[in-house]
């Protein structure tokens, strides 16, 4: 199994600069540890502060110019931690876009 990264995510950005950027979000990338509500799980995902990290480079140093979030299913997780997780992903994205 290769373990999913954000290696060479800095150097994408180096090159994304200065364009206008739809940035779209899967949440199946986190580890079904921390995001079992979804119908897609990634053993071997990120997770949460390696996505925070990511989503912070990619909004503070783009212009983006709109976004999304998808592959959340809750009812996957009665527990609600994936809504919880995803409500602070989002947060984290409008934080990094202001």
């Amino acid at each position: 199994m290769h373990k999913f990264s954000f290696d060479g995510l800095e150097e994408v950005v180096e090159k994304l600069k200065g364009k206008n950027v739809y940035f779209t979000l899967d949440l199946d990338v986190l580890d079904p540890s921390i995001f079992p509500g979804t119908g897609t799980p990634e053993a071997g995902g990120v997770t949460f502060e390696e996505l925070r990290k990511a989503i912070t480079l990619v909004c503070s140093k783009l212009n983006i110019v709109g976004c999304d979030v998808n592959e959340l299913s809750p009812t996957y997780d009665q527990s609600g931690v994936s809504t919880a997780v995803a409500c602070k992903v989002i947060r984290e994205m409008l934080l990094a876009l202001s």
